[in-house]
């Protein structure tokens, strides 16, 4: 299908699928950052980030098929809305973490912690984007949603990191921008809730004769 018809036929599903993928990418990417925020802004040695990478890296494979087995028994949307917020209330916490006890084991913690979130909502992600496509548009709508916040919040995120530090002279301030693209997602997975009770209403209203 022309991406031009998607947009035509589907712009909801599209701009739901775009904001439920923020998160998931704009945290990859400022956890991809931590290296160089502890080497440059805390002045740790290059190889606490490395290693507090490497092991929240194992903590996300593991994870991920694992929230995914598990939101095959209860309501995907639901797992994702608890780890959007878990974004939004501690994601401040581990940075002011990382800045205050600039150790390895701090920075493993902090680490792993947010890769545990991210586990829990893009081990979801996936099947939840292809929730909200018809099956002749999946396949576009999916990839498209995604490689769209993969572009603008998930590339942009070390550039965005680095300067909120140089703008607010804060080390706790690439917190700011998981918060705020959490909270998007967050919005995003509400209208995806109310759309689905909306539909299961309907499926459930008795056929008129």
């Amino acid at each position: 299908m022309p991406i031009s018809e998607l947009l035509y036929k589907h712009p909801l599903p599209l701009v739901l699928g775009i904001g439920a993928s923020i998160i998931s990418n704009s945290s990859f990417y400022i956890l991809l950052y931590v290296p160089t925020y502890g080497q440059k802004t805390l002045g740790l040695p290059a190889y606490t980030g490395f290693v507090a990478t490497l092991i929240g890296g194992v903590v996300l494979a593991v994870g991920s098929p694992l929230f995914g087995h598990w939101s095959d028994k209860i309501a995907r949307p639901r797992i994702m809305v608890v780890t959007a917020w878990l974004f939004v209330l501690t994601s401040w916490p581990c940075f002011f973490l990382l800045a205050s006890w600039r150790s390895l084991s701090a920075c493993i913690f902090a680490v792993a912690w947010l890769q545990l979130l991210k586990a829990g909502y893009s081990g979801v992600l996936p099947s939840l984007l292809g929730e909200q496509f018809p099956v002749a548009t999946r396949a576009i709508g999916v990839a498209l949603g995604f490689s769209t916040a993969v572009t603008i919040f998930g590339g942009f995120a070390p550039f965005v990191a680095t300067w909120l530090i140089a703008v607010t002279g804060d080390p706790l301030s690439p917190s700011f921008y998981l918060i705020v693209t959490a909270a998007m997602s967050a919005a995003a997975l509400a209208v995806i809730q109310m759309r689905s009770t909306r539909e299961l209403q309907t499926s459930l209203e008795p056929s008129s004769v």
